[in-house]
């Protein structure tokens, strides 16, 4: 498995000061303990520089649930409006993670786009104190405001993409499917970084990269049994983006998976299902990388960076 890895990826993931926690063991017992424990890496980080031309706010917007509201982190260059919205879901298991942890990657990205764009992280309730449909329920109320009041933050709310990355990716398909069946609004792409995509984990990958860095099957486990519950023999409709029934009229799909990661195969099918269903998707597959490999500062992460730079213009830029 090392020799695979790209060796500078596998040198920063090995100097992590994250890789001190121990993430299998808590997902097992104390799945609520990881968010401290990353929090206290967190905290001992440097802050990051906010580019001048940049405005980064965090906003409060009313929940479809009494007496709650829903935070949202928006990343928008200063002085424009009428830009293209990625709506976007950090990473966790389901369990852990926050809009902040992506930053690094959104401080560039929101400028480095050639057209510019709104990004809108969701600030989501967490498994397992909150199981499926939480989550959903938070992105589709954040969808609801961006799709009457998108001009409060710069952004068209004709033009909104959903998106993002690890459990994030599993909360935003099943929002695209969610959203089709309402039909109250209309999303222009999904953009899904390795999206765990079933629960049942019998795929070739899951089996062969078991142990793998960064995503194992044991903790691929334990994130879908804490946000399932007690639903994991019949999970929910929308909970699980593989055992859905119907793939059609979804938007357009850019899907990237990692050669070494056990959820690769999953991603795969899941763009299978959406081709077969007439859907367009780009699948782009990361040679010698693992999950989430790009949270890790290396010339592979550098390089992925500057492919999604170029994914999002030609998206980013369609009129609806």
């Amino acid at each position: 498995m090392q020799k695979k890895i790209d060796t500078e990826l596998l040198k920063a993931i090995i100097d992590s000061p994250f890789n001190e926690i121990d993430y299998e063991y808590l997902l097992a017992h104390h799945p609520a303990k990881i968010r401290e424990e990353e929090m206290n890496v967190m905290t001992k980080e440097e802050s990051l520089y906010v580019p001048s031309s940049l405005s980064v706010e965090n906003i409060r917007i009313p929940s479809s649930e009494p007496q709650r509201n829903i935070r949202l982190r928006v990343y928008r260059p200063k002085g424009k409006k009428n830009l293209p919205i990625l709506l976007y879901f950090h990473g966790g298991a389901f369990i852990y993670g926050t809009p902040e942890q992506y930053d690094f990657i959104f401080f560039r990205l929101a400028l480095d786009i050639d057209i510019d764009a709104v990004i809108v992280s969701v600030d989501y309730r967490l498994a397992p104190e909150h199981p499926f449909p939480a989550a959903m329920k938070d992105g589709y109320d954040a969808l609801l405001w961006l799709s009457e009041s998108a001009d409060h933050i710069g952004g068209n709310k004709n033009r909104i993409m959903i998106g993002g990355s690890s459990a994030g990716a599993t909360i935003a398909t099943s929002l695209t499917h969610y959203a089709r069946d309402k039909k109250e609004i209309s999303i222009q792409h999904q953009y899904l970084l390795y999206p765990p995509t079933d629960h049942l984990l019998e795929t070739s990958s899951m089996n062969e990269l078991a142990n793998a860095p960064m995503q194992t099957k044991k903790a691929a486990k334990w994130m879908w049994k804490h946000y399932l519950q007690h639903s994991m023999i019949h999970p929910p409709q929308y909970s699980v983006p593989l055992q859905e029934k119907n793939f059609k009229n979804l938007p357009d799909a850019t899907i990237i998976v990692c050669e070494l990661d056990p959820l690769k195969d999953e991603g795969k099918e899941y763009a299978k299902k959406l081709q077969n269903a007439g859907v367009s998707v780009t699948l782009l597959e990361i040679e010698g990388a693992v999950h989430a490999f790009d949270f890790f500062p290396c010339q592979l992460s550098e390089t992925f960076y500057q492919q999604q730079v170029k994914l999002f213009n030609p998206i980013l830029t369609q009129k609806s």
